[in-house]
């Protein structure tokens, strides 16, 4: 099996080295005491993509599988994994313009893209996220743009009566919609309960509050969200 885990000290004894590492997520004691005392270590040297990105692709992956599929045994969610991990791999890699995509020679930057990629077709299918919090703080602006662009709430995920707050920059209070270059403005897309709070709170003391952040529309996007109207 794999797991992940951070080194968090390194000392010397009788001449040997070891290592203290901390699991991701606790294992526990029966589990450990089954195996075998050998592991096998694989250091990150921190140009191929991380052991947290590559936490962050299989746990959107197996999101996505359950999503499909649902409940199954063991043995056939593996197929169903691997089946959605090679559907989504040919997607990506059809969009990239390229014949294919490897996850396992993916550097940093191409895992990140993945990952970014893989988020972005959850918030699009509308896919219950059971980790969603951790895809979240992965990039809070691709967040809060994703679910702009596909008129869900950054902070809950509904549909339903969706709203397009203006962060910063505000729009009203004495300034003319009509002649205000929303180019400068700030947009997130809100819930009517949460953009009512927002407005109560205030830009800083709401996006501490819920961990978001808010993002700058190219033109491009501000005609199609019909943000100019």
């Amino acid at each position: 099996m794999t797991t992940f885990a951070k080194i968090r000290d390194v000392r010397e004894k009788g001449g040997r080295q070891l290592v203290i590492v901390e699991f991701d997520e606790p294992m526990p004691k029966y589990q450990l005491e089954k195996m075998s005392p050998e592991i096998e270590i694989q250091l990150h040297d921190g140009r191929r993509k991380s052991p947290g990105q590559n936490k962050l692709i299989h746990a959107l992956l197996n999101e996505i599988t359950v999503a499909y599929v649902g409940s199954s045994t063991s043995i056939q969610r593996k197929i169903d994994l691997e089946y959605t991990k090679s559907t989504m791999k040919a997607m990506f890699a059809d969009e990239l313009g390229r014949n294919s995509f490897s996850v396992g020679k993916a550097n940093m930057t191409e895992a990140t893209d993945f990952i970014e990629y893989l988020i972005n077709f959850c918030i699009r299918e509308g896919i219950e996220l059971k980790n969603r919090d951790m895809y979240k703080d992965y990039n809070l602006q691709h967040w809060s743009f994703c679910c702009l662009i596909h008129g869900k709430c950054a902070i809950s995920g509904v549909k339903q009566g969706v709203e397009k707050h203006h962060a910063k920059n505000l729009v009203g209070m004495g300034r003319n919609r009509r002649n205000l270059d929303h180019l400068d403005s700030y947009f997130i897309s809100l819930s009517a309960v949460y953009h009512e709070e927002a407005h109560k709170l205030g830009w800083t003391d709401f996006s501490k509050k819920y961990h978001v952040e808010c993002v700058k529309l190219s033109a491009e996007w501000i005609k199609k969200l019909g943000i100019s109207k």
